[in-house]
């Protein structure tokens, strides 16, 4: 980029302005000092932003990461593509934005192919979860199981998105069920084995799916999915994803 720019400006000053020789060479001498800092920059523009995030995700303030990644000039505008995109797709994750997110790790995952570290593959998976693209997160969090191994979060995120996807909903009650004791307390466990019980009712094991309803105390921040199952149960369709074909 700066060097097509140098090239550019000095031809427009000397054959289109006229503009004598040490103009032009005031002009080019900044630029390619600039050209050939600009690696330099980048790698420690990304290495302080590195330093920062770590302390910023663990006082849970995204706000004030998305302004220090607006602050690294240098990680922006000289850092290799796929590291600067990379860096892009976890600010705006952790921000929230996964409509944003996803692009730039899937930029990363066309650059880096099957060579993507891990938390890459993760992290364009869980965008792809928040978006409701159920299929690209399964296979996604599949891949990062085949790399890393089991690794009980990763594993409820499958196992969460094989039942709303409606496939494999063995595996994914096997998932739940090996991955429970992991879960905290309250919503998170309550939720866990809600889940469990939209699987039985989807595979049409109504007596698997009433016992665990009726050992969990309702839950208003779990309501909708208590009523997808008890759609189901009762036979209802509306708002529902059909039954898996046999």
């Amino acid at each position: 980029m700066l060097l097509p720019a140098t090239l550019i400006s000095c031809f427009a000053l000397r054959y289109t302005f006229e503009q004598p020789t040490i103009v032009v060479a005031s002009c080019a001498v900044p630029m390619l000092a600039l050209y050939a800092l600009a690696p330099t920059w980048a790698m420690r523009s990304m290495a302080s932003f590195d330093r920062d995030k770590v302390a910023l995700l663990a006082a849970r303030q995204p706000a004030k990461l998305l302004l220090r990644y607006r602050r690294a000039w240098g990680l922006r505008l000289f850092a290799p593509p796929a590291l600067a995109a990379e860096r892009k797709a976890m600010v705006l994750l952790e921000s929230g934005d996964a409509r944003r997110a996803r692009p730039a790790y899937r930029e990363v995952l066309d650059e880096l192919g099957a060579a993507a570290p891990a938390h890459v593959v993760l992290g364009y998976a869980h965008a792809s979860f928040l978006l409701g693209d159920n299929a690209t997160a399964s296979a996604m969090y599949r891949r990062v199981l085949q790399t890393v191994g089991a690794l009980p979060g990763v594993e409820r995120k499958l196992a969460h998105a094989l039942v709303r996807q409606g496939e494999d909903l063995r595996e994914a009650i096997d998932l739940l069920t090996r991955t429970e004791r992991e879960v905290g307390e309250g919503d998170p466990r309550d939720e866990h084995a809600l889940l469990r019980a939209l699987a039985f009712a989807k595979l049409g094991e109504a007596d698997n799916a009433r016992e665990l309803l009726e050992r969990l105390a309702p839950s208003p921040n779990l309501a909708a999915l208590r009523d997808e199952i008890a759609q189901r149960l009762d036979g209802g369709s509306a708002g529902v994803t059909p039954l898996p074909s046999a």
